[in-house]
């Protein structure tokens, strides 16, 4: 009897580590980045077309949204990989106008949190205009803390309230 008990033990342990390391894999997602003094090196993918759009009846995307840390304007791995999906949109049609609305969590003064989403759009905008697009496609305006999509004083709250949305 104690061989029928031992193997339902291993059986377990095998089981459960097998699930462990299936989830582990399945939920992670690595993403590397150099930054060089000549620039931002990538890989690019490439996409079959299926049908050719027209670009002056359907929508190319809704909004994208970039991310910032606590008082900080500088743009982020994370956001640049947004970032380099909508200019690649934007220069394959160049009928597409952007806005940017920067916008800031609740912590500050007004008149600060306005100024710090101007900062965040306006980089969200260098950037745009260092990789090709015409600034005269890409309006900016700042709403501060006035427009919060968290309402909430905790970190989570304030990470999603710091952010660019791209419409």
């Amino acid at each position: 009897m104690p061989s029928i008990n031992n193997n339902k033990a291993q059986n377990f342990l095998f089981c459960f580590s097998f699930m462990m390391i299936l989830s582990s894999c399945s939920s992670m997602n690595v993403t590397e980045e150099r930054v060089y003094e000549g620039g931002i090196k990538t890989v690019e993918a490439s996409v079959a077309e299926v049908s050719e759009l027209d670009y002056e009846t359907k929508a190319i995307f809704a909004n994208a949204t970039v991310f910032f840390e606590f008082d900080s304007y500088n743009l982020t791995s994370k956001s640049i990989q947004t970032l380099k999906s909508v200019v690649s949109v934007m220069n394959q049609n160049e009928n597409i106008k952007i806005t940017l609305a920067g916008h800031a969590d609740e912590r500050g003064t007004r008149e600060y949190n306005l100024a710090l989403g101007q900062r965040r759009a306006e980089s969200v905008k260098d950037y745009f205009i260092l990789n090709g697009i015409n600034s005269s496609k890409v309006s900016v305006k700042s709403y501060g803390e006035e427009r919060p999509v968290a309402s909430g004083n905790d970190e989570i709250s304030y990470s999603k309230n710091r952010r660019v949305e791209i419409n």
